[in-house]
Parts: structure tokens; C-alpha cells; sequence
């Protein structure tokens, strides 16, 4: 059976079947592990501080794709939609993170530049790879990856500006960190996603 036929129906709302939002929770794992080099660069992480940014973005690309269903009877332009999904996952992912680490709630400020920061990432990335891009995801893989880099670049610069950062603090750390971490997390997630759904399809 295809995945489209196994669509979750709650009342008018539809979510996606439980195999896709596997495929996105365990893409976005794997995505999150090989953003790890750049996330921690010149340390080696521990089991222990490696695990919760790996299952951040397991949590980022699976709610990403629950709003991206959600919203697609709307028909909103498609970056804004993309932006939306970006902007819920990294809502989602701060707040899981906060109640399963420490048992509380957030605080505001790390909830809000999360958001703001993947609704720029994510709708950044949706605009690029549907405007210069006649596949998806954009093919060859260094071109996925200067897409999601530009998108990372450009979320990480608006954060960093509107929280105070300047000169080599903002365009010498945050801005290269966050193209480097957001491209290889969107590229790896993205084409691996990709092949594990035709996969899934195919032996359907």
C-alpha cells in the first residue's frame, strides 16, 4: 500500500502515515549526527552531549513534516509553508528538550530564537530549492548543500543581529558555524529522506 493510503484521519485533519513520520524522525536523527563535527568543532563530544542535538533534529524534520501536512490545504506559497514547518520544529525541539533535561519549561529567549531562527533557515531553503532547482531535493549533493548553507547563513545572521552580535562575533562565528551546521543538517536530511520514502514506496 502506498504511503499516501496510509494517512492518518483525525476528523478534516490529515497527518502523515506512521512509516513517513518514521522516515522523518530517523533522517532528522541522522542529520543530526553528521552536523556533529561542526557543532563541536575542535571537541569530541561525548555519548552523552552528542545524543540530545541528534534526537533535536529527529524532533526539528518530524514536526517540520506534521505542519507541512497540516498547512497544505491553505495552499500558502510554498516558502512561507516551508518556514512555517522550520519555525514549529524548532519550537518543538527546544521545548521537548527542556522538559526531558531539566523538567521545565524554556525560557522564552531560547524558545523564541530557535523559531525565528529555523523559520528563516526553512523558508530560506523552500524559496532556493524550488526556485533553482528543477528536482528535489536539489541534485547534485554539493548543490543541496550550498542551499541549506545559504539558508543557515542567513537565519544564523538575522538571530545573531537581533540579539546584539556584531562584527567577528556575528559574521566570523555565528554566520559560518550556522552555514556549515544547518546546510549539512538539511542536505544530509533531505537526500536520505528522499531515498528511504522511494525506497519505502517501492516495496509498497
Amino acid at each position: 500500500m502506498a504511503l499516501s493510503r496510509e494517512q492518518i484521519h483525525l476528523g478534516s485533519l490529515e497527518l502523515p502515515s506512521p512509516t513517513r513520520q518514521l522516515c522523518f524522525f530517523s533522517t532528522g536523527c541522522l542529520a543530526g549526527f553528521a552536523s556533529l563535527p561542526m557543532a563541536f568543532l575542535p571537541k569530541v563530544p561525548s555519548v552523552s552531549a552528542a545524543t540530545p542535538p541528534v534526537l533535536r533534529a529527529g524532533i526539528r524534520f518530524w514536526t517540520f513534516d506534521q505542519i507541512r501536512h497540516i498547512l497544505a490545504p491553505f495552499q500558502l506559497p510554498v516558502w512561507f509553508t516551508g518556514g512555517l514547518g522550520g519555525a514549529a520544529g524548532g519550537f518543538n525541539e527546544v521545548l521537548m528538550h527542556s522538559l526531558v533535561q531539566s523538567r521545565r519549561l524554556p525560557a522564552a529567549t531560547a524558545l523564541g530564537a530557535q523559531t525565528l531562527r529555523l523559520f528563516f533557515c526553512f523558508g530560506t531553503y523552500t524559496f532556493l530549492s524550488t526556485t533553482f532547482s528543477e528536482t528535489l531535493p536539489p541534485k547534485p549533493f554539493w548543490k543541496c548543500w550550498l542551499m541549506g548553507a545559504t539558508a543557515g547563513a542567513t537565519g544564523s545572521a538575522v538571530v545573531a543581529a537581533l540579539e546584539g552580535h556584531r562584527g567577528k562575533a556575528l559574521w566570523g562565528h555565528a554566520v559560518p558555524r550556522g552555514a556549515a551546521t544547518i546546510g549539512t543538517v538539511i542536505a544530509v536530511h533531505v537526500t536520505t529522506c528522499a531515498k528511504l520514502l522511494d525506497t519505502v514506496d517501492a516495496g509498497d
